[in-house]
């Protein structure tokens, strides 16, 4: 388990799986496209949106995510 601080100063706890899937797309770039993600790992974003660590983007291009946590917790 990991805990991640969300903009609102909630801690919100990630299983390990969640933990690995955000560490993998997270690291270089700020926004993730939905496009190049698995099934598996676009339930695993859903999943993260619906608790509050993710932002999910809607604009022309499609659907995005990004990270939606405390940057002076990081």
């Amino acid at each position: 388990m990991r805990a991640f601080v969300t903009k609102g100063g909630f801690p919100t706890f990630v299983s390990i799986r969640e933990s690995k899937f955000i560490n993998e797309h997270f690291c270089e770039k700020d926004l993730l496209e939905k496009q190049g993600l698995s099934e598996r790992e676009a339930h695993i974003a859903q999943t993260l949106v619906s608790r509050g660590v993710l932002d999910k983007v809607i604009n022309a291009e499609g659907v995005s995510y990004k990270l939606n946590i405390n940057n002076y917790s990081r």
